[in-house]
Parts: C-alpha cells; structure tokens; sequence
C-alpha cells in the first residue's frame, strides 16, 4: 500500500477562508515531466527543468503533489461557461480538450474563468485554484522540516524594598509647678534587619508546538502535523474500532474518502453534507489507508 504523506490544530470559532500552505521545494533534473495522475501512463501536461523551483501540495513514496506551474494549459467545454463565469453546479477541469483526458480538479458554479486560447468545443484555461499535477518523487528536493525550538526562560529580579527607620519621640515640657520627674531617656527604636525579598524569576513562554492528536497511534513517517489544504463534502462515517473519526471529507468525483476530519464535533455537524475547502494538520495513523486532518480553517465553497 502506497503510503502519501503532506507537506505542511483546532476547529476555528467560525469559517476562515485562507490560502494554501504550499511548500516550496527544487526541481532535480532537466525536462522532468508534470503529469496529470500519478502514474507513468498519465499525459504529460508540461515540463520542468533542474533548479526551478515548484509549490508542493503532498507527496508519497513515488509521486510529488504540485501545483500547477505559470505556462500550463487546462481545458473546460465551451458550453458550460458563460461571460467568463462556471455555469453549472460542478465543472470538470482537464488535461486536455476531450473527455478522454485526466481530470486534474473541478470548478463549481461562479467561479472566474481565464480563458486563454480555444481548441474546437474546448477552452483552454489557465489553472484554477485546487488544480493540481504530478512529478516523480526522485526528480524533487524536498525541503527538511524545521524543529521546533523552545524560547529559553527569560529571568527578572524584583526590586528590593528601602527599609525607612522612624525617629525617635520628641522630650515632652513639663509644667514647673509639678515636680519634675526624671524620665528614663528615650531611644530611637532599631528594627531588626530585614532582609531584601529574593529574586522573582520571570518565564517567557515556550515556542508553540504542533498539536498531535495523542490518542492515535502515529505512523513511522516523515512530517507528521504538516499543514494541507483538501476539498470535498463531508460526510460520517459509523464510528467503529481503529477508524479515528466519525467525520470523513469525500472527493465527489470517486466518492472515495479524502481524510478523516478531527475537530468540534458540534460545528462538523453542521457542515455534514457541505462541500468544503478544509486547512489544517495531517497524521498518518498506523493502519488506516486515509490520513487524519485536525481541522484549523474551513471556507464553505458554493452548496
């Protein structure tokens, strides 16, 4: 089983539109292909040459997940767009301009269409948001991960207090037709030393950490938490032993599972059978086919 790992926290209080959290990495080789699927039979749709650098979205053991390059080419059918805008509720963006070419990602009703050339009943079209194409993993330097650092504790000492000592009474006059007595003299009272309070230390507080779920039982891979982006509608699932959620993003294309969503229950729900671009942190749980995203932003698209 081909294990796919992202590049790259908790449900937000509200729904926040944001971009993707690409990763920039360098081509190593000349003329490496982008392909539409992962796979050696899928159409090239461009090239790349050694030290371009290029926005990776995922990666498994074999292929690299990337965004599309300036210069690509995609293609829609003419009869659905109208004035530059998707006119139906789902559009299939594709490689090329038949229906025999790879789907390489989907526009929904109202979305901008740049139109840059024509191909019979086909558009050509510069890509789309969520588009995505495919290279070799071999032919990728990906970038190493950085480690998270803790800020070391910053020390402050209090200010000592001054110690004011009070002076002495002042003689009290007597009256002369009273004998006179002979007080005892009167001297300033000397308070014990005291002491100055010890020093208060001050701590800064640590760097964030990535947040694990650590009830899931995390694969060997690299980049555990690495931050994604991924579309689909969310469904349930029933909750059974070893699958880690009951909510689930499905690709609408296959209807097959995206990954599992980790979050506010309570506000998952009321998204249940929404279509939804998800942001968030992704862990491959030890035998599950599907990784876990714990949920950070969510930006509700169309229906």
């Amino acid at each position: 089983m081909k294990t796919r790992i992202a590049i790259g926290i908790l449900l937000a209080a509200g729904a926040v539109r944001g971009p993707a959290a690409d990763v920039s990495a360098t081509i190593a080789g000349d003329r490496v292909n982008l392909r539409a699927r992962p796979t050696l039979q899928a159409e090239v749709v461009g090239q790349v040459n050694d030290g371009d650098r290029i926005a990776v979205r995922s990666f498994s053991n074999e292929w690299v997940e990337v965004a599309p390059p300036a210069g690509i080419e995609f293609c829609v059918h003419r009869d659905f767009v109208k004035d530059g805008r998707v006119q139906v509720s789902k559009l299939q963006v594709r490689a090329g301009p038949g229906i025999n070419y790879s789907k390489v990602g989907m526009m929904v009703k109202g979305d901008a269409v740049k139109v840059i050339g024509e191909f019979g009943e086909w558009l050509k079209i510069a890509p789309p948001p969520g588009c995505s194409l495919w290279v070799t993993r071999s032919m990728v330097k990906l970038p190493e991960p950085k480690p998270v650092v803790a800020a070391k504790p910053a020390v402050v000492a209090a200010a000592t207090s001054a110690v004011v000592v009070a002076a002495g009474p002042k003689p009290v006059a007597v009256p002369p037709s009273v004998p006179p007595a002979v007080p005892a003299p009167v001297r300033p009272a000397v308070p014990a030393p005291v002491a100055p309070p010890p020093a208060v230390a001050s701590v800064a507080p640590a760097a964030a950490v990535a947040y694990t779920p650590d009830d899931l039982r995390l694969a060997p891979v690299d980049n555990q938490g690495a931050v994604v982006m991924r579309e689909g509608r969310v469904r349930t699932t029933v909750l059974v032993l070893g699958r880690p959620s009951r909510y689930h993003l499905v690709d609408e294309a296959g209807g097959e599972t995206v990954c599992y969503l980790r979050g506010n229950d309570a506000q998952l729900r009321t998204f249940v059978d929404r279509r939804l671009r998800i942001r968030g942190r992704q862990f491959w749980v030890q035998g599950n086919r599907h990784p876990v995203v714990v949920v950070d932003q969510i930006a509700p698209i169309g229906n």
